[in-house]
């Protein structure tokens, strides 16, 4: 197993742990979350879109039947490939690319960019973390918008649970979660029951204020920014379910 700043780089984790994050009922997820996002970035026909570790592709898929030009970028070959393959399935015209976040820039290409599915705090240098804000602020037209949706905060000290469980198709995941550093890091450690074998991966992801998310944004170079308790557009308050900020370059 690889140390923790570098779990997002072990192919292992994202094979093993693939089923358990892009099951059925996410993917079903992902047809109301373009229907929201798409309202409240109020997106115009044909526009073009960056869908940023967009993984198996399930956001972009949805935003290509829509007749979107989408591009999207994942590490991930073995997600990227089933993307593709739907895509080829359903006569969609969509750019799929292999890309580290902290690389991609394509300058002044896009109207909209997303970060989706808590796609952001992976890295334990702060200047990467501004890398990737700045190149995606450098990828949208004038005018562009950025949407990203995770985890925040405030909601998930309301609802943090230490230990829990799921079971996916007869496999099991177990995940303990400890807050680190004032709240700064979640560190996880995730084990994968399977046929009889068990694998443990440890990952640690800095989470955000939404305060500290938009005050990140708008150093990265972005005009505007602001934070909703969901992609229905409600306000981040007390009922917060996701952290959800759009800035506008």
């Amino acid at each position: 197993m690889k140390s923790e700043s570098a779990w997002h780089e072990d192919e292992r984790f994202w094979e093993v742990m693939g089923p358990f994050m892009f099951t059925v009922q996410s993917r079903e997820l992902a047809l109301q979350q373009v229907e929201q996002l798409l309202v409240l970035l109020e997106v115009p026909p044909g526009a073009s879109i960056l869908d940023m570790c967009c993984g198996p592709g399930r956001h972009a898929l949805e935003l290509g039947r829509r007749g979107f030009r989408v591009t999207g970028v994942d590490r991930t070959l073995r997600y990227l490939e089933e993307a593709q393959a739907a895509a080829r399935k359903e006569k969609l015209d969509i750019e799929f690319i292999q890309g580290d976040m902290r690389q991609f820039r394509r300058p002044e290409a896009f109207d909209f960019g997303l970060i989706m599915y808590t796609s952001f705090g992976f890295f334990t240098d702060p200047d990467d973390e501004r890398l990737v804000l700045r190149n995606m602020h450098d990828s949208l037209k004038p005018g562009g918008k950025l949407l990203m949706e995770m985890m925040g905060k405030e909601p998930l000290v309301r609802q943090f649970r230490p230990r829990s469980w799921r079971e996916v198709d007869g496999a099991f995941m177990l995940e303990e979660a400890e807050p680190i550093d004032g709240w700064t890091y979640i560190k996880n450690r995730w084990i994968a029951i399977k046929d009889g074998r068990t694998e443990e991966f440890q990952l640690t992801v800095r989470i955000y204020a939404a305060s500290e998310l938009t005050t990140l944004l708008r150093q990265a170079g972005f005009a505007r920014a602001t934070a909703y308790g969901s992609l229905d557009g409600s306000p981040y308050d007390h009922t917060a379910i996701r952290l959800i900020v759009v800035a506008e370059k």
